[in-house]
C-alpha cells in the first residue's frame, strides 16, 4: 500500500474517534442531567395566571327605595295629641272676633266672640266681648232684622188658620218674644201670608254666684246679660234647673208664713214677674219653690239679701220673661 493511501486512512480513522467520543460524550451529558435533583430558582417561575371568563356587563339599575312602612298603632296605646292651650285658642278667637266687627260681619263676630267667652277671656277683654256680643244679639236676634245664613232665625210665612202661640211653641219660645221681634202689637191678630222673623230656641241661662250675673244664650251663642242679686247665707242652690212656671203680676206667699201680699202692691218683693224653677242636678235637684223674679228693693242687685230666689230689676226680668219658656229652658247656677 502507498504511504498517501495509509495518510489518509489514518486521517478518517481520527475523525471517526473524535466523532464518536463527541456523540458518546454528549449523551452521558445529558444522562447525568436528567438523573440528579434539579435546583430550581423561584423568581424564574412564572406567577399562576388566574382565568377569567369574560361575560357582558350587566346594565347598571337603580335600585328603587322602597316606601315607608306606615306606623301601627296599638289600639291599646292612645295616641296623645298636641292641643293648643284655650287661652291662646280664646286669644286667637278674640283677635278674629275684632277683625269680624271692622268688617261689619256681625255672624262671624259673634261666633267668635262667644266662643271666646266661653274658653274664657280676662279683664278688659272680656268685658268688651259681653259689651260687643249684647249689641250683636240685639241687632241680629232680638229685633226684626235678619242676616242672610245666620243659623239662629228664619222666616216663617203666615197660613190660614195660624195663631202666633202655634208657631212660637213650634220653635220653642215665647209669642211675647215673636210679638216684640215684629212688632205685632196684637198677638191674636196676625194675617195669612205675613212674613214674620222667627227664633229658633229654646234659650237657657246660666247664673254665675261670684259675679252676679245672669248670661242668656240659644245654644252655645251669648245674647243677653243682666245683673241679679241672691240669696243670703249662699242659700241659692247650685246645678240646673227647669223652667215648669210663668206668671204676671204673681202675688206673694210667704215660704215661711206671714202676710200674703197682692199683685201690683208696691210691697210685694216679687216685682212684676215670676218665673218658677224645679231643680233637676247638683245641689238643686228635687228643689222646688225657688224662681226668677223682680224686686222692690233694687239696691238688693248685686248682693246676697233674698231667700234663696234670684232676683233682676224689674226691667231685666221683663225682657227675660219673653225669652224663657216652661218645660224647655234651662237655668244653670254655678260657684
Amino acid at each position: 500500500m502507498s504511504r498517501r493511501r495509509r495518510r489518509g486512512k489514518r486521517r478518517r480513522t481520527s475523525t471517526g474517534l473524535l466523532l464518536l467520543a463527541g456523540i458518546l460524550g454528549s449523551a452521558w451529558w445529558v444522562y447525568h442531567i436528567d438523573k440528579s435533583p434539579a435546583i430550581l430558582d423561584a423568581s424564574l417561575l412564572l406567577a399562576p395566571q388566574t382565568i377569567t371568563t369574560s361575560q357582558p356587563e350587566a346594565e347598571s339599575t337603580a335600585t328603587p327605595t322602597p316606601p315607608p312602612i306606615p306606623s301601627i298603632t296599638s289600639p291599646d296605646v292612645p295616641v296623645v295629641e298636641q292641643q293648643q292651650t284655650p287661652e291662646l285658642r280664646a286669644a286667637e278667637l278674640l283677635a278674629a272676633g275684632r277683625d269680624a266687627i271692622q268688617r261689619n260681619d256681625d255672624l262671624t263676630a259673634r261666633a267668635n266672640l262667644s266662643a271666646a267667652l266661653q274658653l274664657g277671656v280676662d279683664g278688659n277683654d272680656e268685658e268688651f266681648v259681653r259689651r260687643e256680643l249684647v249689641r250683636v244679639g240685639n241687632e241680629t236676634v232680638l229685633s226684626a232684622r235678619i242676616v242672610n245664613g245666620d243659623p239662629l232665625v228664619d222666616r216663617y210665612v203666615i197660613r190660614a188658620g195660624d195663631v202666633l202661640a202655634k208657631i212660637a211653641a213650634a220653635y220653642k219660645v215665647s209669642p211675647d218674644l215673636l210679638a216684640s221681634v215684629n212688632g205685632i202689637i196684637d198677638k191674636d191678630r196676625i194675617r195669612e201670608g205675613q212674613t214674620i222673623k222667627i227664633i229658633k230656641g229654646p234659650f237657657r241661662a246660666v247664673v254665675s254666684k261670684h259675679t252676679y250675673t245672669l248670661d242668656v244664650y240659644i245654644g252655645d251663642t251669648f245674647v243677653r246679660s243682666f245683673s241679679v242679686g241672691l240669696g243670703a247665707d249662699d242659700s241659692t242652690p247650685t246645678g240646673e234647673w227647669k223652667v215648669v212656671t210663668k206668671l204676671m203680676n204673681p202675688t206673694y206667699y210667704p215660704p215661711r208664713g206671714g202676710e200674703i201680699i197682692a199683685a201690683d202692691d208696691p210691697k210685694n218683693p216679687l216685682g212684676e214677674r215670676w218665673i218658677g224653677l224645679v231643680g233637676v242636678s247638683g245641689a238643686a235637684v228635687d228643689q222646688e219653690r225657688y224662681g226668677i223674679h223682680g224686686t222692690n228693693e233694687p239696691d238688693s242687685i248685686g248682693k246676697n239679701v233674698s231667700m234663696g230666689c234670684i232676683r233682676l230689676h224689674n226691667e231685666d226680668v221683663e225682657a227675660l220673661y219673653t225669652c224663657l219658656v216652661e218645660n224647655h229652658s234651662t237655668v244653670t247656677v254655678r260657684d
